[in-house]
């Protein structure tokens, strides 16, 4: 399994990003370039990987 960051906007955008140890969360949103200000809501979600699976940046 692999666990990701998804990030729902103000503006009804989700952003994704998958959780990596070293990275911080500040480190998460400057690599998506969204502020703190942006976001409405986020939550830690599982994917379970596969072949045909493409993941969002």
């Amino acid at each position: 399994m692999v666990w990701f960051r998804e990030f729902t906007l103000r503006d009804g955008r989700k952003r994704r990003i998958k959780i990596e140890e070293w990275r911080t969360l500040q480190d998460e949103m400057r690599e998506l370039g969204i502020t703190e200000n942006q976001i409405f809501q986020m939550q830690m979600i599982e994917v379970e990987p596969t072949k045909n699976n493409k993941t969002r940046r």
